[in-house]
């Protein structure tokens, strides 16, 4: 088994090829060291990792077995301090949309906000410092100095705006309370679909409603 600091130098490698655009890379320097990881919840993190970077690489088959894996870890922590376990949820969520399972993917997201919302009420200190969906898609934690492993997630979750967004240049002409009440709006829509059985016309409103964010 290695020790912290040295299971921390390969995040670091990984780190610098996430950089240089090596996704591929990445996944390799994180897979090859897995076994040597000693904690559930570290070895979660790091398929976590993994199946963002196969996401980015279009991989999704790839990235739903990461995200599985790290779900199934995570599954045997009760809650996990730094970070929410709604990340996995979500981010397989992504990848089985991209596969076209809108059934699996709008479960998914429906687990992430039930989980999300569970951790919030037992522990509510923790809810502005924990790591969730949320901030990675507003980019809360970017410029903070977190530790290699979770600089990893951040820069590997990491969702590429375009540079054509008509939603981010609306959000910019209206108010906070009209975002709220569209994303409400959307989820209440997205509700609707999924009762009668539209899966994909709920999980699209459900993703729409998240670049309002």
């Amino acid at each position: 088994m290695k020790k912290l600091d040295e299971s921390s130098s390969f995040y670091d490698e990984a780190i610098n090829l996430i950089d240089s655009d090596d996704y591929e890379g990445a996944i390799k320097s994180i897979k090859k060291n897995i076994d040597s990881l000693q904690s559930q919840d570290d070895i979660a993190l790091a398929y976590l990792n993994c199946g963002f970077l196969n996401d980015k690489l279009g991989d999704n088959l790839s990235a739903i077995d990461d995200f599985s894996r790290s779900i199934c870890f995570e599954a045997k922590l009760d809650i996990i301090k730094q970070r929410s376990k709604d990340i996995s949820f979500s981010g397989r969520s992504n990848s089985r949309y991209k596969n076209g399972d809108f059934y699996g993917a709008i479960e998914d997201k429906r687990k992430a906000k039930k989980i999300r919302f569970l951790e919030i009420d037992k522990s509510k200190e923790l809810d502005n410092t924990k790591i969730d969906y949320k901030n990675i898609l507003l980019g809360t934690f970017i410029k903070i100095n977190l530790e290699p492993k979770y600089n990893v997630l951040i820069k590997g979750s990491k969702i590429q705006k375009s540079k054509y967004d008509l939603i981010a240049d609306y959000k910019k002409k209206i108010s906070d309370k009209r975002i709220k009440e569209v994303i409400n709006k959307l989820e209440i829509i997205s509700e609707s679909k999924y009762k009668i059985g539209d899966y994909k016309g709920s999980i699209k409103a459900i993703r729409r409603a998240e670049k309002y964010y």
